[in-house]
């Protein structure tokens, strides 16, 4: 069951699974597709058509364009922007303060650095990289 708090505002036809949780004064676009224990903190805006796979966790005051998809286990710190149609795989940090362009893809287990502009400040995370 989803806990969404009473001043979250919700579009139409937005989907979510167990263990959801929309904090206070987030708001959610039309057309979401929310997967299991992901949460959405306060202030967080999420346009419509956003896919987010499970233990997804969007913090504070994170603006995420229309149409992205966001794959397993993605995590969006405090501040960033994500833009419009934007696809990020599994085991992504986006740092505080960071931004996506329009249409960016990055791939799994990539981390940005805080205050960095997508593709400017990446690494990726030890476990998936290969030699």
């Amino acid at each position: 069951m989803a806990d969404v708090d009473s001043s979250a505002i919700i579009g139409s036809n937005v989907t979510m699974q167990e263990s959801t949780v929309i904090e206070g004064d987030a708001h959610i676009g039309d057309n979401c597709v929310l997967d299991k224990r992901v949460v959405i903190e306060k202030h967080a805006i999420i346009g419509s058509g956003v896919k987010m796979g499970e233990h997804c966790v969007i913090e504070r005051k994170v603006n995420i364009g229309n149409d992205c998809n966001f794959g397993k286990h993605v995590v969006v710190e405090g501040g960033a922007v994500v833009g419009i149609g934007v696809k990020i795989g599994d085991d992504v940090v986006l740092e505080k303060d960071t931004k996506v362009p329009d249409g960016a893809d990055i791939p799994m287990g990539t981390v940005l650095s805080a205050g960095k502009t997508y593709p400017d400040g990446t690494t990726l995370k030890a476990k998936y990289y290969k030699k």
